[in-house]
């Protein structure tokens, strides 16, 4: 059998010690288990937790009513200018002037004179319906006219 030998250190003093040698500090942390637990963490709760979006809304079915003939109206279009650009009245059915609310009554008192009492209101899917209303309200400021929106049906 062998028998261990102590490790001795020689102190400054020149005296021997029973410690072992002192290893330098490192300055680093093995963070290795604790980033593991935290992923860990992360998934159990994504999995477990439930997602609730905002509640179904109940609306009515939707009707179709009678069209309107587009030489007995007067049509607003209102497109986007481009990507992320502000909304752009049009002065009839996508060809015409640009113009602005006071524009789009003028425009309807003029096409009431013609013996057209309908508006139709075309807008493209992405224009905020605040701005819609608002063309709306410009239009129907108009005495005599009926309003409708144009739609398209699904295909």
């Amino acid at each position: 059998m062998s028998r261990r030998q102590p490790i001795f250190d020689l102190a400054d003093d020149g005296e021997e010690s029973l410690a072992p040698p002192k290893r330098p500090l490192d300055g680093e942390l093995d963070l290795t288990s604790l980033i593991d637990v935290v992923f860990l963490l992360l998934i159990f709760f994504m999995v477990s937790s439930t997602m609730k979006g905002t509640p179904d809304v109940d609306v009515p079915q939707a009707h179709f009513g009678t069209g309107v003939p587009e030489r007995t109206a007067t049509i607003i279009t209102i497109e986007r200018e481009g990507i992320g650009g502000p909304p752009i009245i049009i002065l009839g059915d996508g060809r015409g002037p640009e113009g602005n609310l006071d524009a789009v009554r003028n425009y309807v008192e003029q096409g009431l004179r013609d013996n057209r009492n309908h508006v139709i209101i075309k807008a493209e899917r992405d224009i905020p319906t605040g701005f819609v209303q608002q063309v709306a309200k410009s239009a129907t400021q108009v005495e005599g006219v009926r309003l409708n929106i144009g739609v398209q049906e699904k295909r």
